[in-house]
């Protein structure tokens, strides 16, 4: 298992399914203020996890704020109570929207942690991606992450119905 620490100046690679995952936890278990989520799904970052929700409570309980953009919602929504429970209890904090299929933007994985570090993927379906706090890096993905922002939309797959 590899072990990622931020800032990562020179960024560190990465090419497998457990390494994306783990670097996503250590992205999110480094935020203090917001963080930035773009994902196909979420699946390949784990965030339903133990490990990520754990550090999203301790994000949440000191105040941070999520904004979260996904292309389709099925992980989330079925796949992912501990973070739907988070999401119950923190909704307040955070902002999910879904990216339209149509918006002609690719899906990718990236999120930015307190503008100050990164994880990028460039594909949908492979791992390969970089854990990194370079400044003008950071500063493209946030212009990345507006862009998709401004493409997506509510969606009520995750919202729980109580009736």
């Amino acid at each position: 298992m590899a072990s990622f620490t931020l800032p990562a100046d020179p960024p560190v690679a990465i090419d497998r399914h457990r390494d994306y995952a783990d670097a996503f936890a250590a992205l999110i278990a480094s935020a203090r203020q917001t963080l930035w989520l773009a994902e196909d799904d979420f699946r390949i970052a784990d965030l339903g996890s133990r490990t990520v929700c754990e550090a999203l409570w301790t994000f949440f309980v000191h105040g941070g704020e999520l904004k979260l953009a996904a292309w389709r919602t099925g992980y989330l929504a079925s796949d992912a109570p501990r973070f739907i429970q988070l999401r119950d209890r923190f909704g307040h904090r955070m902002q999910l929207l879904r990216v339209a299929e149509d918006c002609g933007l690719a899906a990718q994985g990236l999120a930015i942690a307190d503008a100050q570090h990164y994880l990028q993927r460039h594909h949908p379906d492979w791992p390969h991606g970089k854990l990194g706090s370079d400044a003008a890096t950071v500063a493209l993905l946030q212009q990345q992450f507006d862009d998709l922002w401004a493409n997506a939309q509510p969606e009520s797959a995750w919202n729980r119905l109580y009736i």
